[in-house]
C-alpha cells in the first residue's frame, strides 16, 4: 500500500508499451493454470497480445538454452509443422529451443504462446515479436514483475507453467539431474499436468533415456505424429484447431496422424483435494469417490454455497479460515456473509470453542434447496 503511487506510475508506464494486468478473480485468466495448479496459480499475470491464446493449450516445447545445431534445426521443423496441423507451441521464450520453436511457428502463419521469466517489457518492443504480437498470433505473458532481470528462481518457477498451459510437452534434449528443463520435466512427471514426450537422443550425456524410464515417452516418428501427442489419436490438432479459430496457413492440407499414441492419462484433481497429494510409485490408488448427485439448475450463488458446505462438511464442521481456504475462488469477505446468513436462518449450525461450522448432508441441502428461487 506504501507503494501504490509507484505502482500507479509504472501501471501507466507499462500500458503505454501495450502491456496488460490480469488477475486470478478475472474471467480470461488461463483455466488451465487454475484447474492444475490451484492456489499455487500465479495471483497477477502481465502481458501482451491476444489473451484469447492462452486459454488455447497446445503444445510445449522445452530444452537447453545451448542445443546442438540439430537439435535447434529439429526444434524449427516442429514449430512449422505444428502450424500444418493447427497446434499452437507453448514455450519459455529463452534463447536456443525455446525461441527456435516458437519462431519455427510464427514465421510460418502459426500461433505461440511464450511464458518468460525476466524482461517482459523489452521482449513485446522488440523487433523479433513485435509484429507477432500486432498480428494477434503470439501472446507474450510473465507472472514476474515486466522489467524483472534474469533470476535463476523465476526461471524454475516458470517451468511450470509453461506445462499447465499446454496440452503435451515435448523435451527436445536435457541433462539428468542438471538445469530447468530436467527439473522442469520432473516436476510434470510427478505433477501428472500433461503428457511428457522426449526426443531421441545419439549423445551419450543425454538425459532423455533417463526421463523415459521415470515415465516419458519417446517422441514419434513421421509426419502427423504432433496431432497425436496430447490427444490419445482420437482427433488431429488441425481438426480442433479449426474448431477453436486457431490460424492455419493458406494452402496446407490436414494430415492424419501416421502413429497411434499411448492413451492420454487422466486429468489431474483440482489442487486442495486431498485425492490430489502425490502417492508413491508402487501404492494402490484409492477408490473413485461416487459421482456427486446432480445439482438443479435454478440456484442461486448462496444456494450453490450451503451444497457445497455440505459437501467440504461431511466428515465433520470446518473453521471459517478453512472454509475460505477450500473455496478459493470465492471472497472471503463473501463467505462470511453466506455463514452468517445461514446461521441466523437456520441453514447453517455454527459451533463454538473453537468456532465452527457445518451444513447437512449434499443430498438434504439440494432437497431443500430444490424449489428455491435464483437469489
Amino acid at each position: 500500500l506504501g507503494r501504490g503511487g509507484a505502482l500507479g506510475l509504472a501501471l501507466e508506464r507499462w500500458q503505454r508499451a501495450g502491456l496488460w494486468v490480469m488477475t486470478r478473480s478475472d474471467p480470461g485468466y488461463p483455466w488451465r493454470l487454475k484447474e492444475r495448479l490451484g492456489q499455487e496459480s500465479p495471483p497477477v499475470l502481465y502481458g501482451c497480445g491476444d489473451k484469447a491464446l492462452l486459454g488455447r493449450g497446445g503444445i510445449a516445447v522445452v530444452g537447453s538454452r545451448d542445443a546442438g545445431e540439430d537439435d535447434l534445426a529439429f526444434t524449427e521443423r516442429l514449430g512449422s509443422d505444428a502450424v500444418g496441423q493447427g497446434v499452437a507451441i507453448v514455450s519459455g521464450g529463452a534463447r536456443g529451443v525455446d525461441q527456435r520453436a516458437m519462431l519455427g511457428a510464427l514465421e510460418n502463419g502459426g500461433v505461440a504462446v511464450g511464458v518468460l521469466a525476466d524482461s517482459l517489457l523489452r521482449s513485446v518492443t522488440s523487433a523479433r515479436y513485435r509484429k507477432h504480437v500486432a498480428s494477434g498470433h503470439l501472446v507474450l505473458i510473465s507472472p514476474f514483475n515486466p522489467e524483472a532481470r534474469f533470476n535463476v528462481g523465476n526461471a524454475m518457477t516458470r517451468n511450470r507453467y509453461v506445462y499447465c498451459l499446454s496440452d503435451a510437452a515435448v523435451v527436445i534434449g536435457s541433462k539428468t539431474g542438471k538445469g530447468g528443463t530436467w527439473s522442469g520435466a520432473i516436476e510434470d512427471l510427478e505433477a501428472g499436468w500433461v503428457p511428457l514426450w522426449v526426443k531421441r537422443s545419439p549423445d551419450a550425456g543425454s538425459g532423455n533415456p533417463e526421463l523415459v524410464a521415470r515415465g516419458g515417452r519417446w517422441l514419434p516418428e513421421g509426419p502427423g505424429f504432433l496431432g497425436c501427442l496430447a490427444n490419445g489419436g482420437r482427433a488431429s490438432f488441425r481438426e480442433e484447431g479449426k474448431a477453436s479459430g486457431l490460424p492455419l496457413p493458406e494452402g496446407k492440407t490436414s494430415s492424419s496422424p501416421s502413429v497411434t499414441a499411448e492413451p492420454r492419462p487422466p486429468a489431474p484433481p483440482v489442487a486442495g483435494d486431498e485425492r490430489s497429494v502425490p502417492r508413491a510409485r508402487n501404492e494402490v490408488a484409492p477408490r473413485p469417490s461416487p459421482a456427486p448427485p446432480a445439482i438443479p439448475g435454478n440456484l442461486g450463488f448462496y444456494e450453490l454455497f450451503l451444497i457445497r458446505l455440505a459437501e467440504l462438511t461431511s466428515e465433520g464442521p470446518l473453521h471459517p479460515d478453512e472454509i475460505c481456504k477450500r473455496l478459493a475462488d470465492v471472497e472471503r469477505a463473501q463467505v462470511k456473509k453466506w455463514l452468517q446468513r445461514g446461521v441466523s436462518g437456520g441453514e447453517i449450525e455454527k459451533l463454538t470453542r473453537p468456532v465452527r461450522y457445518r451444513r447437512d448432508e449434499v443430498e438434504e441441502a439440494q432437497a431443500s434447496l430444490a424449489l428455491g428461487g435464483v437469489d
